[in-house]
């Protein structure tokens, strides 16, 4: 397991506010929008990229720098950030490299070279991966209710984003490893959470991050692209960057709350909102397997948001 933090160690652990589970369903269920418009848009707006490592670097780019502003100029985050230990210090080194940086790229790579149906079924097993790792981790207990409910979801996505539409292409090996990541990826940064703010872990994660990603590009010699963007590619990346920066505080301020188990669960149910929008702008009308299993997804995350929040805010009272 992550080890706790030690009394008295973090100035940030000493004031931050108690945890607020319902809050953090909340910021889940609103990641979960979020996250279903941008598994759309991001589908569109990768493939007017022929580098999507690029893509990626300049998205993220545009959160780096929109969160850096904030932890420079505000006094108690600069002190937070010179108070931190070596623990500290670990995490957020970790939450970089594997969910700011590593598993971008390779997500957006597979993206690329894979189908959007391809792309959704493993992006959304990510929910399970994180429940099994918040076990051994973090020593995360949903109960039995959550536990069949986090099956029933699992078995609708198959139904609803079409397993059928599956293909063993050259994107699934980059699709795999980078849902493996981000799971890792939300379990950390739920231990780093304990204690360090939301603003440190998002600025950290982002700005080195990106900057970890922007120094991959320039060494592979494929920085000179930028000047060569169009106007349609910048848009893009402006308007991405800014549904990422949306996605990531709603992601961390539903972790900083709740447990990781409920908040990934809840933002699983994305491709709803995905599916719906899909259909919309090109007309593929949905299947009767495709609504039976989008039926299912909704009510495992209802039943998910219902009793989960309930039982961790009785966990948190008690």
């Amino acid at each position: 397991m992550i080890p706790e933090p030690h009394s008295g160690r973090s100035a940030a652990a000493a004031t931050a506010p108690s945890a607020d589970p319902r809050l953090g369903y909340q910021f889940a269920a609103l990641n979960a929008l979020i996250s279903g418009c941008a598994i759309f848009i991001n589908s569109v707006g990768v493939r007017t990229f022929a580098d999507s490592t690029l893509y990626t670097t300049l998205k993220n780019g545009v959160v780096g720098a929109v969160v850096l502003v904030p932890l420079l100029v505000n006094a108690a985050h600069r002190r937070e950030l010179a108070a931190l230990g070596r623990r500290d210090w670990g995490l957020l080194a970790l939450v970089a490299l594997v969910a700011g940086s590593a598993a971008y790229g390779l997500d957006f790579r597979g993206l690329q070279l894979s189908t959007a149906a391809t792309a959704a079924v493993i992006d959304h097993t990510q929910f399970l991966l994180v429940a099994a790792l918040a076990a051994v981790l973090l020593g995360e207990r949903p109960g039995g209710a959550v536990v069949c409910a986090l099956g029933v979801l699992a078995c609708g996505l198959a139904l609803g984003v079409r397993i059928g539409a599956v293909r063993m292409d050259a994107g699934v090996p980059f699709l795999v490893s980078s849902t493996v990541l981000f799971a890792l990826g939300a379990v950390i940064m739920k231990a780093a959470l304990r204690t360090i703010s939301v603003a440190v872990v998002v600025a950290v994660k982002m700005t080195l991050g990106s900057a970890l990603l922007f120094a991959y590009v320039a060494v592979t010699g494929r920085l000179g692209a930028v000047a060569h963007l169009s106007s349609v590619q910048w848009g893009f990346v402006v308007v991405t960057g800014l549904v990422l920066l949306g996605f990531t505080l709603t992601e961390l301020w539903g972790l900083r709350h709740a447990s990781a188990t409920g908040v990934m669960a809840i933002s699983a149910g994305a491709p709803i909102i995905t599916t719906l929008l899909v259909a919309a702008t090109r007309r593929a009308p949905l299947t009767p397997a495709q609504l039976f299993g989008l039926g299912m997804v909704l009510v495992a995350v209802l039943t998910i948001y219902t009793v989960g929040s309930v039982r961790e805010a009785r966990a948190v009272a008690e």
